[in-house]
Parts: C-alpha cells; sequence; structure tokens
C-alpha cells in the first residue's frame, strides 16, 4: 500500500468554512480508485495546522491523487487552505486493535 501524506495551513478565520466542507471533502476523496482509507487531523497544538493521510493500494493509484490534489490548489486557497507538504510514502507495516 502507499499513502499520500499531506501537511495543511489553515486560515484560522475560515476554520469553521473548512469543517463544514470537510464530509463533501471525504466523500469525494473515497471514490478514488485505489482508496483503502483516509485520516484528516488537526494539529492539538496549533490548531492551524492539518495532517492528512490517504491510503491507497497501489502506487500509480497513489500518484494520480496527488496530482489531483496538487491541481486543486485554487479551490483550496478559496476555501483558506494551503499546502505545505505533500509525499507519498509505501505503507511497510499496519497495526490496529
Amino acid at each position: 500500500m502507499f499513502a499520500v501524506a499531506g501537511t495543511w495551513s489553515m486560515d484560522a478565520d475560515m476554520l469553521a468554512q473548512t469543517e463544514a466542507a470537510l464530509p463533501v471533502l471525504v466523500e469525494g476523496v473515497q471514490q478514488n480508485p485505489g482508496f483503502v482509507r483516509g485520516y484528516w487531523s488537526s494539529d492539538v497544538d496549533d490548531p492551524g495546522v492539518s495532517i492528512t493521510f490517504i491510503v491507497f493500494e497501489t502506487l500509480d493509484q497513489a500518484r494520480d491523487f496527488r496530482k489531483a490534489v496538487m491541481a486543486n490548489a485554487p479551490a483550496q486557497a478559496e476555501s483558506g487552505v494551503e499546502r505545505t507538504g505533500m509525499r507519498i510514502v509505501e505503507v511497510r507495516a499496519e497495526a490496529s486493535n
């Protein structure tokens, strides 16, 4: 499996709008080919920072998703979200309870 790990700067004045849009964003991401699971998080020490971790079955699917996210930067900016980092990582181990 491969994940697209993103870090995001959130405009504090638009946090309510961003939170309201999150369910639609999650639903859209789930529709991507090869989607396995996703995590959207907020830094507890700095609420202006968000970290996402979206897992796909294959490297090509992760690359396609990253490309689409990067192309969507104008819409992200309109919602008060700015990408500060994005990388593809290979998931080497997994644990759950």
